[in-house]
């Protein structure tokens, strides 16, 4: 898929530009929060978020004085509750491996002890597991999605946007608070008798981070 090879190509070319003047801005840490998951269907069906967990790490890399890439590596859930016209009470849970590639621009500088910052980018997502609950699945030998979703894809790509600040605490180290809006753009499954539905996902995540060398 050209959007996948794109951002695997942004990744590895961004590994191979660093500035060598900019190398103590460097910074890596781990993060964690709340993700509220939904869907976007395209037919009779509508659905409503539901609070699931997220975490992982990151690798930020300086390409001017106000501008990163930021490189992740997180564990998300992804999923929604079935209603509208066809209401069975059901719940879908999707969890994925997520790639973010995101740039980054920083609206103060680097000497600041609290960094805001804007944020955008893409992602490219493998499930891991999938699971539904509840309405008739309740009826089903199975919970793992497989007899609902048999067409189902296991891939995920998709647009971020988003904010954040980070705050030092120490000589090198920081703590980061983070939002974003994380919109898919292929389907998570295709039906018989449904057009698909593309994740929506609204996250907010808290981490510590440090930049060897400052």
């Amino acid at each position: 898929m050209k959007v996948t090879r794109w951002l695997a190509g942004l990744a590895v070319a961004t590994l191979l530009v660093f500035p060598a003047t900019l190398e103590g801005q460097r910074a890596f840490g781990v993060k964690g929060g709340v993700t509220f998951a939904d869907a976007a269907f395209y037919d009779a069906f509508t659905s409503s978020p539901r609070a699931r967990t997220a975490a992982g790490g990151f690798a930020t890399f300086p390409i001017s004085n106000r501008v990163d890439v930021q490189l992740e590596v997180l564990y998300m859930h992804r999923g929604f509750a079935t209603g509208g016209e066809y209401e069975d009470g059901s719940t879908t849970r999707m969890s994925y491996l997520d790639f973010p590639i995101m740039l980054r621009l920083r609206l103060t500088p680097d000497a600041r002890r609290v960094r805001p910052f804007l944020s955008g980018g893409g992602y490219w997502a493998h499930e891991v597991g999938c699971r539904t609950s509840g309405g008739v699945s309740q009826h089903e030998q199975s919970d793992s999605c497989e007899g609902r979703f048999m067409r189902r894809g296991v891939a995920d790509v998709g647009l971020i946007v988003g904010l954040g600040l980070e705050a030092t605490v120490s000589t090198g180290w920081f703590v980061l608070l983070d939002a974003r809006y994380n919109f898919g753009v292929r389907n998570l499954h295709w039906d018989p008798g449904s057009e698909g539905a593309k994740s929506r996902n609204l996250s907010f995540f808290g981490g510590v981070g440090v930049r060897p060398g400052s």
